[in-house]
């Protein structure tokens, strides 16, 4: 039963409500204080993870059960983006595994045949039958790439010292494939011997996992594994949060080692341009004159720390046996992206009131905008609002996901804020645009 592994933490809540908001320490404006999306839009307890605590201990003592309240529950586990907010604050009082809990309701809901929700289902059985979550042929998956001479690392005899994993959305979703261009001409500028898996390519898993279909995700997990092993695939870049957290993190969980002892390095893009600029391999000549604001995407920054594995159990005050190191949300890729922002000439970055661990989500993780578009587009909006009030004009990030739900929420408010991804300015600056 998922729940019995979190079982210690359901249990010792305090229901405090720190979960609910900003560190006290980080909150600038009570406007902006709150940090769950789930309980902004729902407001009710329930939606916090105090409440998701409370339903998995009546769950476990038999107050609640799935036949009788299988609706409400579905909602209240779903209605979230997973995006760690609550965790990150809980962590730094009670050391309380919080997106545990949240992934364990999940993972109960498929295990007794009622989840994922039916919007979920579309994306796994587009997976099944295209290895992709947007029901596009296989053939199609590199057209993006036609007529950029870039190494197929899927074909034999092919060898790179990068894999450059595109990710579905990036290869798929109209408007979308200036990324996967812009990446590529900013790699060959700077000399990067990297490649592609091309048509081969399939999707990350991160979705199935993130919605509680464990099954699904170790197939493609064991898939994905052994096409990096048969291709020697040593270091890995993606421009996706998603697939770079579900590479570095969640397949690292699944075979129980530490990120670190993984077979191959994964980096997201961002991280792998700063070190290309630090390293003098790309040099900006152009100045971007643009006053911008970053957005952290949760993937990234709170969910993007390494993972370190961990087996034993708790003991008195809440002790670990053996100690165990947590992830807290701190270790995230936040400082990469910022340092190319500001080594960009012209480029002026001002911050919102919630950055960093503290960041406040786009609203569309976690199969939240494909089975709840409304609630992901409220959270849009709030962060919209927040982006506004620093006085830039543009909003700037590097995940499709967010870009897409931000953009929604520009729509959606009326506003006059413009987004795009970091590369759009990387590649002006680089005089790279065509």
């Amino acid at each position: 039963m998922a729940l019995e592994k979190i079982k210690y933490d359901a249990e010792h809540c305090q229901r405090c409500s720190t979960c609910k908001w900003s560190h006290l320490w980080e909150i600038k404006s009570h406007r902006f204080s709150r940090n769950c999306p789930s309980l902004v839009y729902g407001n009710y307890d329930a939606y916090a993870a105090q409440g998701k605590n409370d339903i998995v201990t009546g769950l476990l003592a038999g107050e609640l059960n799935w036949e009788e309240h299988k609706d409400t529950l579905l909602e209240v586990i779903y209605r979230c983006p997973v995006c760690a907010a609550c965790d990150t604050n809980c962590k730094r009082i009670m050391d309380l595994d919080i997106i545990g809990v949240i992934e364990a309701l999940r993972e109960e809901a498929c295990e007794k045949g009622y989840g994922p929700l039916p919007a979920h289902k579309e994306f796994i059985t587009s997976i099944n039958q295209y290895d992709n979550v947007w029901k596009q042929p296989r053939t199609r998956r590199a057209n993006w790439a036609k007529k950029m001479d870039i190494k197929d690392l899927s074909k034999k005899g092919e060898t790179a010292e990068v894999l450059y994993y595109v990710g579905c959305t990036y290869a798929y979703k109209p408007g979308f494939d200036t990324v996967p261009k812009a990446t590529a001409k900013i790699l060959k500028e700077a000399g990067v011997d990297f490649g592609i898996f091309g048509a081969k390519e399939i999707c990350c898993g991160g979705i199935s996992d993130n919605v509680g279909d464990v099954k699904s995700f170790k197939e493609i997990a064991e898939k994905n594994l052994k096409m990096f092993k048969d291709a020697g695939v040593k270091k890995i870049i993606t421009n996706c949060p998603g697939c770079f957290m579900t590479f570095s993190e969640k397949y690292a969980r699944l075979q129980k080692i530490d990120t670190a002892d993984l077979p191959y390095t994964a980096m997201h893009s961002t991280q792998f341009i700063e070190e290309l600029i630090n390293d003098g391999k790309l040099k900006f000549k152009k100045n971007v004159n643009k006053q911008v604001t970053w957005h952290d995407p949760c993937h990234l920054g709170r969910r993007g720390e390494p993972y370190k594995h961990w087996e034993g159990k708790r003991t008195e005050y809440g002790l670990f046996d053996p100690p165990r190191e947590m992830n807290r949300g701190v270790n995230g890729v936040y400082e990469a992206p910022r340092n190319i922002l500001k080594a960009i000439p012209g480029v002026k970055l001002v911050e919102m009131e919630r950055i960093k661990d503290y960041s406040w989500c786009c609203g569309s993780g976690g199969g939240a905008k494909s089975a709840y578009p409304d609630f992901a587009l409220s959270t849009s909006k709030e962060r919209i609002e927040e982006a506004e009030a620093t006085g830039a004009g543009t909003i700037i990030t590097s995940c499709p996901w967010c870009e897409a739900n931000l953009s929604d929420g520009i729509d959606g408010s009326g506003s006059k804020m413009q987004i795009g991804d970091i590369l759009d300015l990387v590649m002006e600056s680089l005089d790279l645009k065509d």
